[in-house]
């Protein structure tokens, strides 16, 4: 007959197959998971365009160097159309949902029950009294001081946050939980527990934030490196994002641009990842970019962002100007201008009326970046069909006012590496089911 001491053992080891095993943050390991991209469909597309306005207010909004007003949090409610989701578990036992990537903004949070006003998901939502991992944040803690004083409280609840945005709010407390992110899994991550929350999710139950502060998931990680590559075709399959060691762009192709910092943001990891767009060219003509068309203001507004969760491109109106009028005056007498206003965007054309939109005669455009990197932009990435019978395509990129930002779909089909550790952001054309 086995011993006590031989049974306990054998009961624990079958307990502690239950639950994946811990990974610690520091960890020198890598790590992948798979994001889906969320409502692919042309009657999406003028959706895609209202979410991504609402967005830009948010990413637009110009620094400051008062370090106890810059917003070191950014936690947008507003997402939906066209929007990558992870699956993410939090809690022992755990409980799986989908989140939304969003290399935009930095908490990682959920709704949590009880819940007094809160969006409707597809998941049932976290109880942290069901949870024996879960833990309030002290409002002593680094990570809490490091939110904006202006929406951080300190009550009975422990560190709690209330933040408005031009759509949609959230409000909660800081936590800390178990967290497992495609096969590693972490303890203590910091989240946010949100209770009360206003905005549109698109069938996701919360948002993983990687931007750049310390309440981002590869701050909190300690991760020097992550890429992805989205896939174009979503019927194809998941799309692949990896971390730590595992994340790596090689080959004759790479190209490759450091990230610039906001010269009004006074931290070394400021929220955004801001790079330094230095030329455009449309067909075979380049076109008169300054220092200043893409460039920051005093203030810090302006600047060009890579961002995960904002779906097509934007241009500051001074270079989207030059961008427009190089099309117009490429296509003039080949193809025939319509109104772009029924599908909210602006430059639009006929189509002929068949899905082929790679036989519309249009010019090329390559953008080039500081260092000396340069990306043929595929067509459709900038180019596409915008109805169901293929008969208007229009320009996939738009004006805006202060910052540019580069949108998920013309970052398509190429594995897109951000290197913090190395300052730079680098990239290549991939087939995205062999990374």
């Amino acid at each position: 007959m086995a011993s006590p001491i031989a049974l306990a053992v054998l009961v624990f080891a079958v307990l502690i197959g239950q639950f994946p095993p811990i990974t610690s943050a520091n960890d020198n390991h890598g790590f992948r998971a798979s994001l889906t991209r969320m409502r692919q469909h042309f009657s999406n597309y003028s959706a895609a365009v209202h979410r991504d306005t609402h967005r830009l207010a948010f990413l637009a909004r110009a620094p400051t160097t008062n370090t106890t007003t810059t917003p070191a949090l950014q936690a947008l409610v507003e997402n939906g159309a066209g929007a990558y989701h992870m699956s993410v578990s939090i809690g022992t036992p755990p409980l799986t949902f989908p989140a939304i990537l969003d290399t935009g903004s930095d908490l990682v949070w959920t709704q949590c029950a009880p819940c007094t006003q809160c969006f409707p998901q597809p998941t049932p939502l976290y109880e942290p009294a069901g949870s024996s991992t879960f833990s309030k944040l002290p409002c002593a803690s680094p990570l809490c001081q490091s939110m904006p004083s202006p929406f951080r409280a300190c009550n009975a609840s422990g560190c709690a946050y209330d933040y408005r945005y031009v759509v949609g709010f959230t409000a909660g407390r800081l936590a800390t939980e178990t967290l497992t992110v495609g096969g590693a899994t972490f303890r203590e991550v910091t989240f946010g527990c949100s209770t009360v929350n206003g905005g549109h999710m698109d069938n996701a139950s919360g948002i993983v934030g990687l931007g750049r502060s310390p309440l981002s998931l590869v701050s909190q990680l300690g991760i020097g490196r992550f890429s992805y590559c989205l896939r174009s075709d979503s019927e194809a399959g998941a799309s692949p994002i990896l971390f730590g060691s595992l994340a790596s762009v090689t080959g004759d192709d790479v190209q490759s641009t450091p990230f610039v910092r906001n010269p009004a943001v006074p931290v070394r990891r400021a929220p955004y990842y801001y790079v330094n767009l230095t030329g455009v060219t449309v067909g075979a003509t380049d076109l008169p970019v300054a220092p200043s068309t893409f460039g920051f203001t005093r203030a810090g507004a302006g600047g060009v962002i890579v961002d995960s969760g904002t779906t097509f491109t934007y241009f500051a109106e001074a270079g989207y100007v030059m961008l427009k009028q190089a099309f117009l005056s490429q296509t003039a007498g080949r193809l025939t201008r319509v109104s772009g206003a029924p599908f909210d965007f602006d430059l639009c054309f006929e189509a002929g009326g068949d899905l082929d939109v790679g036989a519309v005669p249009v010019p090329g455009l390559v953008l080039r970046f500081a260092g000396g990197a340069e990306y043929a932009v595929p067509r459709l990435s900038y180019f596409d069909a915008v109805d169901e019978q293929g008969r208007v395509a229009c320009l996939l990129v738009l004006p805006t006012r202060g910052v540019s930002v580069i949108g998920n779909v013309m970052q398509m089909d190429l594995h897109v590496l951000y290197d913090l550790d190395g300052g730079v952001l680098s990239f290549a054309p991939a087939d995205c089911a062999s990374v």
